[in-house]
């Protein structure tokens, strides 16, 4: 007896939707659903999703960040549209290795391994400040060429910080931890809630992160540090919970792991059964399993954690 040796079995949005379907006997047969309860079920999967992101369990949608800071900047927008900061693996880093002079654009580096053009790049300033732009050319293994000259000069031995993308907003950041470049050494940082943040007295006061609050907003969250950074060579790095993607065509795949399918199909034909006459029986059968499903995978849906007791002397 020989097994397929094959372990992956995904199914796409329009295949989700129709077996959703099949569930409350719209489909039948080989009958095709018509474009509107396509869009129906796509419409439905997309909210169902967006709601379940909001659970904060999804292990596989938990990533690592990475904020830039600068000297005295209080708050930072991290997203789309914000402020230099990406995920974990997409950060490279190294140094400069001449001094370089107001509006210079040719930087040599000790290594431009894995930078391509476009990508952002900082570079650390005299004045204690970093200059961000992105790479025009990638010159070769020790040199890059970048589109707008460094603001002010930078001697041997800066440090050069890329990236190609910025970070999603995160919908929840569940850790800090503050480093320094050339230092293994992270530091914990404490979560703070809005009240902690905004009662400070003193939001300026510069020295090393001890305190963070992220708030999630809309388009870019923002993250709130104490105290302020004295070192752009300072960075804060996050565990955080990044958005659930949304399905924009039936061919795509979710954004789940593949045992997730079953549970998905019945959710979305518990929720197009208000939508779609269902007899009464079917509905109930539909709406258990729904349920079941969901709780047997949040309950697989989490981390495997010690417990540890210990006797109460007081």
């Amino acid at each position: 007896m020989t097994t397929s040796g094959t372990t992956t079995f995904s199914m796409t949005a329009n295949q989700i939707v129709t077996k959703a379907f099949s569930k409350i006997g719209v489909k039948i047969a080989e009958q095709d659903l018509q474009a509107h309860e396509y869009q129906d079920g796509q419409d439905a999967l997309n909210l169902m999703v967006k709601s379940w992101g909001a659970q904060g369990l999804h292990l596989w949608a938990k990533d690592e960040g990475i904020a830039f800071l600068d000297v005295g900047k209080t708050d930072y927008l991290l997203g789309a549209t914000g402020d230099e900061a990406c995920q974990l693996d997409d950060f490279i880093s190294t140094t400069t290795t001449t001094d370089q002079t107001t509006s210079d654009t040719v930087i040599p580096v000790s290594s431009s391994t894995g930078m391509v053009v476009g990508d952002y790049i900082g570079i650390e300033l005299a004045d204690k400040t970093r200059h961000w732009t992105t790479i025009a050319t990638v010159d070769s293994g020790v040199q890059v060429t970048i589109t707008t000259g460094i603001a002010s000069a930078s001697v041997l031995g800066s440090t050069v910080f890329t990236f190609t993308t910025l970070v999603q907003r995160p919908n929840r950041i569940l850790s800090f931890r503050r480093k320094t470049f050339g230092d293994n050494n992270e530091v914990p940082v404490t979560s703070w809630s809005r009240n902690q943040y905004f009662n400070q007295v003193n939001k300026v006061s510069q020295g090393t992160v001890v305190n963070c609050y992220y708030s999630p907003q809309l388009t870019n969250g923002r993250l709130y540090v104490w105290q302020t950074a004295s070192s752009v060579n300072d960075f804060v790095r996050f565990t955080f919970e990044r958005p659930l993607e949304a399905i924009t065509s039936g061919t795509e795949t979710l954004d789940f792991p593949e045992e997730w399918q079953e549970a998905i199909i019945y959710n979305l034909a518990a929720r197009l059964t208000d939508e779609y006459d269902t007899p009464p029986i079917k509905m109930q059968s539909i709406n258990g399993k729904a349920i079941q499903f969901l709780d047997d995978l949040l309950g697989w849906d989490e981390e495997m954690e010690s417990l540890n007791l210990q006797p109460d002397f007081g």
